[in-house]
């Protein structure tokens, strides 16, 4: 079994590698970048809430991500104590490179499995990624 997670994870290295090298960003950086471009501008506890982080977590990955230029941050007008966030123009720059996620061979890999099997195996990735009482997230 782990020689088969292993296996499958090295068919996400070069995707990693090449999204790391062009934008200086993890591909779980992207996926935090799309999140933002789907809800647009929130406050960071707000993106934290849908990626699953803790806020201390949600704040490192926005400060990471505002270090490479990708997110702009803001105060919110509605209540100045809240600071809200968004992609930056080189963010959305960056979101252009999801064509790439989706035309790598892992994707393509996934995508040959049938709906019920992607069912199944999202299932599966969700229960071992999740946080534990001993490693929160």
């Amino acid at each position: 079994m782990f020689a088969a997670f292993l296996r499958a994870a090295s068919l996400v290295e070069p995707l990693q590698r090449e999204v790391a090298a062009r934008y200086g960003v993890s591909l779980a950086d992207l996926h935090a970048l799309r999140v933002l471009e789907i809800l647009g501008a929130v406050p960071v506890s707000r993106l934290g809430a849908e990626l699953g982080l803790a806020r201390s977590s949600a704040t490192n990955l926005v400060d990471r991500l505002e270090r490479a230029g990708l997110v702009d941050r803001s105060t919110s007008h509605e209540d100045r104590r809240v600071t809200l966030v968004r992609p930056s123009s080189a963010g959305f720059t960056a979101l252009e490179s999801f064509g790439m996620v989706r035309e790598s061979e892992f994707a393509r890999r996934l995508l040959s499995l049938d709906s019920a099997e992607q069912a199944t195996l999202a299932d599966l990735l969700e229960r071992i990624s999740a946080p534990t009482e001993e490693s929160p997230a």
